[in-house]
């Protein structure tokens, strides 16, 4: 078999290839084909590590920082709506923050307060007074012409002076609930005191009419003793009497007292 037309092949191909390596014709690509941008080659092996390697975006991420690490936010600068610089000191005397899970502070102390001293001096004399009012009062009531004499409650009395007593602590003392025990206590002596000397004046009343209705000469040499002498003098006489004629109305007219005293004061202390 001949081999020249193999050879005449050869060089006709050869002769095509240094052709197209000296005249470069632009090769046309299909439409369906996609053109691949070529990368271009470094020239040396620290020309690609110079390069900067870029890593894709991501939507909705961080931006990015050189090198490839996510960039994170910056912290808030000092300003408006930020604390300056280190936290203050607490002043001395300044007030102290409160925490949760501590007992409250105290209630303030509500209404108007007073002098406890001055109260209770003015109640004791309100007392006095109004126990010689009552014993006054007690002794116009009586019936000292029958034999025994004959003595009249009034209820309203005690009431009165209980009341009267209260006012005056209220009003030297404040609202001090110890004032108005205090209170009580005096407007409940005030009455026993009141009593006590209204029988002692009833007593020297009935005993003087008494003389003037036997008249004569044993009329004018009796010492009849007055309400003074009888109170201080005869004073165990004069309660033994007293407890021997009071009920249960004496002693109820007697509760009033402290109960008017407590509650005057209570009632003007809510006003």
């Amino acid at each position: 078999m001949s081999r020249t037309p193999d050879v005449t092949c050869l060089v006709v191909m050869h002769s095509c290839y240094f052709m197209a390596r000296i005249i470069r014709v632009p090769a046309v690509a299909a439409p369906w084909v996609t053109a691949v941008p070529e990368r271009e080659s470094p020239s040396s092996p620290g020309d690609f590590m110079s390069q900067n390697w870029q890593q894709p975006q991501q939507p909705g991420g961080y931006p990015q920082q050189q090198g490839g690490y996510p960039q994170q936010p910056a912290a808030p600068q000092p300003g408006y709506g930020y604390p300056q610089g280190q936290p203050q000191q607490p002043q001395p005397g300044a007030p102290q923050p409160q925490f949760g899970g501590g007992f409250p502070p105290p209630a303030p102390q509500v209404g108007r307060q007073g002098n406890p001293l001055a109260a209770v001096g003015a109640a004791v004399v309100a007392a006095l007074i109004g126990a010689v009012a009552y014993a006054f009062l007690l002794s116009s009531l009586a019936d000292t012409d029958s034999n025994p004499p004959e003595v009249t409650k009034f209820a309203y009395a005690g009431v009165a002076l209980g009341a009267l007593v209260g006012f005056v602590v209220f009003k030297l003392g404040g609202r001090n609930v110890g004032l108005w025990v205090v209170g009580a206590v005096l407007a409940l002596a005030a009455v026993f005191l009141g009593e006590l000397y209204g029988y002692a004046m009833i007593m020297s009343d009935a005993a003087s009419n008494y003389v003037d209705k036997i008249g004569g000469a044993a009329a004018a040499s009796a010492n009849i003793p007055d309400a003074n002498e009888i109170f201080f003098e005869h004073f165990g006489d004069l309660f033994d009497g007293w407890k021997e004629d009071a009920d249960a109305i004496t002693w109820i007219f007697m509760i009033l007292s402290p109960v008017a005293a407590a509650g005057t004061a209570f009632r003007l202390s809510n006003r």
